[in-house]
């Protein structure tokens, strides 16, 4: 497997990656403009970027969890699977403002979204990892696959993260769709979501890709704050909020720390343990519309782990924080003022009362145990937050 790529921005080929005995190294071209940065954290320059590992932008479009063991048991015994083994390997199906050359770009035939929220056979997530398991770089431990699929009514077609779950995380999905349910009646930018009627799959649209098709630019909070992905533990959404305000446009920053600092309310009063910096990130379309993206990966981790504890630190601990901690989060942090801080709970309140609502409502027909068990946890934490 060759030990180089070019780095495709723009629809150009901005520069090489080459991996050495040593490290990996990222070169600009010569002719390359200034807009066809790969990262907001490495602008365009003569000087080599030169890193032991792969380049935070670069990993990041590495799989983790389910789907790494997928690819390295069909490909670990003709080729390298080590990080840049990998990128090399899923290089022709990473579509976005960042994109590689390569000679071999896996195909694959479509669903249909109607396949998806209807399902009829049991074996709908065996097929989608077959046809998409190499063109799904995606980060996450829980099985998921990027699928292309087709809307039947407009005949576009468009890329969806369609996500399931197994024997550890029962109804992960059904847990994903209301928390988000209730994200976005707070009032928070969220991408499209679905949920199958089976409660099988929760299913997002890619939030990086104009209606248009023209390819965003997204950078984790790992790639701003220059770490690996192995470290998105490490750290505390005040560095998350510092992170934001040093890279959004100006016009876009209040509103960009408005939306992070709800979205801490609610990873606390959802009490969701995953919300770490791999979860946090800007998206722009080009230097000048620079925000944070939308929020994504929201679920109550306590429904499965019954002491869980926030993925980051926040005012030097890892706790679920009482309205006065969030609030003062809010003013010392995301630049608000103390009544804007409490504008925005209430409104995140908004989002938990219409949770209990929805919860009440699926509670008073469900008589599966295992979704019933998850519903009286999301009903529990809600009338807690309303206290």
């Amino acid at each position: 497997m060759s030990n180089k790529l070019d780095v495709v921005v723009l629809d150009s080929v901005a520069g090489k990656l080459v991996k050495t005995e040593s490290e990996v190294v990222f070169n600009y071209l010569s002719n390359c403009h200034s807009e066809q940065f790969v990262s907001l954290t490495m602008p365009v320059r003569e000087k080599s970027y030169v890193n032991t590992q792969l380049h935070p932008i670069f990993e990041m479009h590495l799989p983790e969890g389910y789907l790494l063991s997928i690819i390295k048991k069909h490909f670990a015994k003709i080729t390298d699977t080590d990080d840049f083994g990998l990128l090399t390997l899923l290089s022709g199906s990473i579509l976005g403002r960042v994109e590689y050359h390569s000679k071999d770009s896996p195909s694959s035939i479509p669903f249909y979204l109607e396949d998806l929220l209807h399902p009829n056979t049991p074996q709908l997530f065996d097929e989608l990892v077959s046809r998409f398991a190499l063109n799904s770089p995606l980060s996450g431990v829980q099985p998921k696959v990027l699928a292309k699929v087709e809307d039947k009514a407009s005949l576009k077609l468009e890329d969806y993260i369609v996500k399931t779950w197994g024997n550890d995380y029962p109804h992960l999905a059904l847990n994903e769709y209301l928390c988000m349910f209730a994200v976005k009646e707070a009032g928070i930018v969220v991408p499209e979501f679905y949920l199958s009627d089976d409660d099988q799959f929760f299913i997002m649209k890619r939030f990086d890709i104009q209606d248009d098709g023209t390819p965003l630019g997204f950078e984790d909070m790992c790639v701003l704050q220059a770490k690996q992905r192995d470290d998105k533990y490490k750290g505390s959404y005040e560095q998350v909020a510092k992170s934001l305000r040093l890279f959004s446009s100006s016009h876009l920053r209040l509103k960009s720390l408005t939306q992070l600092y709800k979205m801490i309310v609610m990873n606390n009063l959802l009490q969701n343990g995953d919300a770490h910096l791999k979860n946090f990130g800007v998206y722009y379309l080009n230097i000048n519309q620079i925000e944070i993206a939308p929020a994504y990966d929201v679920v109550s981790t306590t429904a499965y782990i019954k002491n869980d504890i926030p993925a980051l630190t926040l005012f030097g601990s890892k706790r679920w924080h009482a309205k006065d901690k969030l609030i003062r989060f809010g003013i010392d942090s995301c630049s608000l003022s103390n009544k804007q801080a409490l504008e925005h709970f209430e409104e995140c309140l908004t989002g938990i009362k219409a949770l209990l609502l929805k919860v009440n409502q699926r509670l008073s027909s469900e008589c599966e145990h295992d979704k019933v068990k998850i519903l009286m946890h999301l009903k529990e934490i809600a009338v807690k937050a309303l206290r």
